[in-house]
């Protein structure tokens, strides 16, 4: 999995309802999960003009960056994940305005 997900509307309401009438699984509602976090905290902070991440860079990397930069951090590992995200990502690809 390295393209981007359908994040549309069409899309994600089919997953969710999935989840509302017990229908997901739960190892796939914990990957949506993480990828979720990673997608949402890239586009709060892009949105903030904090994180850039290049257009060609897929799910794969993004969480591979996330994965490497937590492997780096073991004394954070109670503290909410989305921290380490924003953290690994802005240190991998922040936005540089010239």
């Amino acid at each position: 999995m390295n393209t981007m997900p359908d994040l549309s509307t069409a899309r994600l309401n089919l997953v969710c309802s999935e989840i509302a009438d017990g229908r997901a699984k739960a190892e796939n509602f914990n990957q949506g999960l993480c990828i979720g976090i990673i997608l949402g905290v890239e586009d709060n902070a892009h949105y903030d003009k904090k994180i850039c991440v290049p257009q060609n860079v897929g799910i794969k990397e993004r969480a591979q960056v996330v994965r490497d930069y937590v492997a780096s951090q073991p004394n954070r590992m109670n503290e909410a994940f989305a921290s380490l995200v924003f953290d690994a990502m802005i240190k991998k690809w922040p936005c540089s305005f010239k």
